[in-house]
């Protein structure tokens, strides 16, 4: 079952956002899908991939808002307001279509990755999760 290629476990509709949505408009996206992490694509027609943003980076940001002393609401509510593109990390782990599921076990398990954009080439054709992933192995 690990050796499926990812095209067969992946998800070929991910829930994408543009690089400027607000960080609390995409926190409603991640609780309302129930999803650990949202691919973030540039704001132009293109929709180049820029990042993932996942649970993990919204609770970094509340911990920095929490821990800062200020007060709390005023920079909580700043900082949901602000693009999301602000809070993305560097480097986009992904993979290939043609890439099997046991790669994408060891890649979210190295990265700590909980979602990874899939690509033919370099077109982005879908999304694979840690849901999926245990899915294929337990279901």
């Amino acid at each position: 079952m690990l050796n499926l290629p990812v095209s067969d476990i992946m998800n070929d509709h991910p829930i994408k956002v543009k690089a400027d949505a607000p960080v609390a408009g995409v926190a409603h996206l991640l609780l309302r899908y129930r999803i650990n992490g949202i691919l973030v694509v540039s704001p132009d027609d293109q929709e180049k991939l820029v990042g993932v943003f996942t649970t993990s980076d919204l609770l970094e940001i509340m911990e920095e808002v929490l821990s800062s002393g200020h007060q709390k609401m005023q920079i909580l509510k700043q900082v949901g307001s602000g693009p999301v593109s602000a809070f993305l990390h560097g480097e986009i782990d992904s993979l290939q279509v043609t890439d099997n599921a046991a790669k994408a076990v060891a890649l979210m398990h190295k990265k700590s990755a909980v979602t990874i954009p899939v690509f033919d080439g370099e077109k982005l054709v879908g999304v694979v999760g840690r849901h999926d992933i245990i899915n294929i192995a337990f279901a």
